[in-house]
Order: structure tokens, then C-alpha cells, then sequence
């Protein structure tokens, strides 16, 4: 698509409450597309090129600044140098909390590549560009490959997601997973915050702990070690060791 109407981004978001801000594709490439609940994130500025979509808001359930950039970054080596300087130009500048995502055409590792070269020198310029920007990748669960060549002889990580480190301090169960590829030869990413509650974790005695030499002073003197009221607490304690 070379432009994206309205009516083609409702039928994307589903509903009429939204915002978004798009930057045209080039022939058969770039072109990104940004939509988001105007309830949940109040815009203030963007910038959008060929290559990405800077957008700089509030999170408004937490009050917190936030920095999006989506980017969909070129092939060109030079031009890609060109974006990463930018990009932590960008990041260096803000205050607040930053998410950028999307497809980097580049990847940090010899095993983010399988069936093609792997260029230490365009890795690391990548990974330069990561660690000047101060951006932290978020641990990507699912397929180890977000692209795969048609033939499937061909597979790279080229898409990420990467956050501020202060966005990763205060939420720290992020992660991201991979879904099924459809149309694209790319495969989504969703982005979320979870955390997981097993419930208690479970206590298990043996009795024969209680004929082992030493046992009891053990017991007593790790109990006595922990902070607290402790007297009654390992009378008790005992008690019921000796009796059970």
C-alpha cells in the first residue's frame, strides 16, 4: 500500500477510538503504520521519515513520558549508519522512558542468521548503536527467526523490540514472543508485561531430618538468625519436631 486511509486503519484497530500516524511506503518497501488508544497514550509531537516514526507522548495510566519509534530500517549500510546515529541522537535527548521496535534489517549475533553470511562488522556497528543509544533488548520467546525467505532456506532475527533501561527498572516482566506468520514473511511480535503467580511455594519435611545427628541445633540456630520474636516461635517449634 502506498497510502493508508481511514477506513483502512479502522479495519485494522477494530474500533473508531484511536490516533495513529503513518509514513508512506517506497515502491515495495518501508512503510509504517502507528495506531494506539488516544485513553491510554496522549501524543505530543512525531517525526516520521522513510525509515521510521518517532513518536513522543504520555503514558497516561502512569504519567510517565514515553518515546516510540518504530523503525523499519533500510539495506543500505551506509544509510543504516546513518539511521543509528540518529536514532541515538534521538534516544540521548529524552527524558523519559523509550520503546523502539520493529525491523532493524540487521542482526547482533552469528546465530540470529541460517543459510546466509553473517558480517561481524554491520553486527557490531548494530551493537554500538544499541549500547550508545542506552537500549536493553527485551528477551524474544517463540521462533529464534522473525523472518524466513519463501523457500525457507533463509531465516534471520531482523525484528526486535528494545527499551530504555529505566522502562526495564520499573517494569521488569516484560518480554516479548513471536506469533504465526500469515501473509508477511515476516512474523509478529507481541509486546507485554506479565507476571506469573504459582501460589505458595510448597514445604516438605522428612521425618527421618530428626535422627540426624545435629538436627535440632541446626534448626535452633538458623531460627535464631532470622530477625523477629523468636522465644516463644521455636519452643513451639521444637515441640512439635520432637512430637510429630
Amino acid at each position: 500500500m502506498g497510502t493508508m486511509d481511514l477506513n483502512t486503519v479502522r479495519s485494522c484497530w477494530g474500533n473508531s477510538i484511536f490516533e495513529y500516524v503513518q509514513s508512506d511506503s517506497v515502491g515495495y518497501s518501508g512503510g509504517i503504520l502507528c495506531i494506539w488508544d488516544p485513553n491510554s497514550f496522549r501524543r505530543n509531537s512525531f517525526t516520521r521519515s522513510d525509515y521510521f516514526v518517532i513518536i513522543r507522548g504520555v503514558w497516561l495510566k502512569s504519567g510517565i513520558d514515553l518515546l516510540i519509534v518504530v523503525v523499519y530500517a533500510p539495506q543500505d549500510a551506509k544509510e543504516k549508519h546513518m539511521l543509528w546515529e540518529y536514532l541515538t541522537h534521538i534516544s540521548n535527548s529524552w527524558d523519559g522512558k523509550i520503546v523502539m521496535m520493529g525491523d532493524f534489517n540487521e542482526v547482533r549475533f552469528k546465530s540470529d542468521r541460517f543459510g546466509s553470511n553473517f558480517n561481524v562488522h554491520e553486527a557490531e556497528k548494530f551493537n554500538s548503536f544499541i549500547y550508545n543509544a542506552g537500549m536493553e533488548e527485551v528477551s524474544l520467546g517463540g521462533s529464534a527467526f522473525t523472518w524466513c525467505h519463501r523457500s525457507a532456506s533463509k531465516m534471520s532475527k531482523l525484528d526486535r523490540f528494545f527499551v530504555s533501561e529505566n522502562l526495564l527498572t520499573s517494569c521488569p516482566n516484560i518480554s516479548a514472543i513471536t506469533l504465526e506468520r500469515f501473509i508477511s514473511d515476516h512474523r509478529p511480535i507481541l509486546l507485554r508485561e506479565t507476571s506469573f503467580d504459582y501460589g505458595p511455594i510448597p514445604f516438605r519435611f522428612y521425618k527421618y531430618w530428626l535422627e540426624v545427628d545435629g538436627f535440632d541445633k541446626m534448626v535452633r540456630e538458623s531460627w535464631e538468625a532470622a530477625p523477629g520474636n523468636k522465644d516463644n516461635a521455636i519452643r513451639s517449634f521444637m515441640g512439635k519436631l520432637k512430637f510429630s
